[in-house]
């Protein structure tokens, strides 16, 4: 029988795909349009990403 936090990894995984699809698909409207990259990161699926990144970059410096 599976351990149940195996199935919390799949959760995450499927989730971190799901956003990078996400914002690679965002990404490639803005770059169609002639927009800088860096305005990529000013998308829903960016500002996800740099939130995600910080909080675990918080926890990581707070909880050692």
């Amino acid at each position: 029988m599976p351990d149940i936090k195996y199935i919390g990894y799949g959760a995450v995984v499927i989730a971190a795909l799901l956003l990078g699809r996400w914002y690679s698909e965002e990404r490639d409207k803005l770059l169609y349009r002639g927009e800088p990259w860096i305005k990529s990161w000013t998308t829903v699926p960016g500002v996800i990403i740099i939130v995600v990144i910080t909080i675990l970059i918080g926890i990581r410096l707070f909880h050692g």
